[in-house]
Parts: C-alpha cells; structure tokens; sequence
C-alpha cells in the first residue's frame, strides 16, 4: 500500500532529477519510473479518488512516454519533459492539498 506522503516524496524526486542538466541518465530514468510506479499504484490503492486519480493517471501516461523516449533516443526531449513536468506538478499540488486537509481534520479532532 501506498501512502500519500510516499507519493509526494516521488513526485519531488522527480521533479528533481527532470531539473537535472542530464535527463538522459540511468539514475534520472530509475527515479521517473519510480515515480510511475508509485503513481500507478496509488490509483489501485485509492480507486474512488477520481481528481486525485486524474492527476496521477496523467503521471503515469507522461512518464511511461518520457521514459521510452529517453530510451531510445539520447537527444534532449525538451517537450515530454516539460509535459511530465506540468503532470508531475498538478499531481504534487493536489497530494499536498489532500494532506493538508487531513492534517487540518486530524488537528481538529475528526
């Protein structure tokens, strides 16, 4: 099971390494699809969150693309990457929405 403070610390690692001078490394594109994992399992951990779903079927989507063309192609792939960037970042908005709310909620004694 996945927990959302997992997810957002893989959401942060990849907005990390996407801001990396090299995409195209392997220790760039084992973070990307941990990330993608990560997302992926959340999606089957937590089926009934439609927004949060979303955003993370869009991660993973972007990623799989990402990944494969990193892969197979060493030059830069500046519009996947910025793609990836925007999923990565609706996701990692929403995760720290959800967790803010929850923390607000445990604080208030629900």
């Amino acid at each position: 099971m996945v927990g959302i403070n997992e997810e957002l610390k893989a959401t942060e690692a990849a907005t990390a390494v996407l801001s990396t001078t090299n995409p195209n490394s392997k220790a760039t594109i084992r973070v990307l699809r941990q990330a993608k994992y990560v997302a992926a399992l959340a999606m089957t951990t937590f089926a009934s969150d439609k927004a949060l779903n979303d955003a993370r079927h869009a991660v993973v989507i972007t990623l799989s693309d990402l990944v494969h063309a990193l892969e197979t192609d060493p030059t830069p792939q500046l519009d996947k990457i910025d793609k990836a960037k925007g999923a990565i970042r609706s996701l990692e908005w929403l995760l720290q929405a959800r967790q803010e709310l929850r923390l607000r909620r445990l604080a208030e004694g629900d």
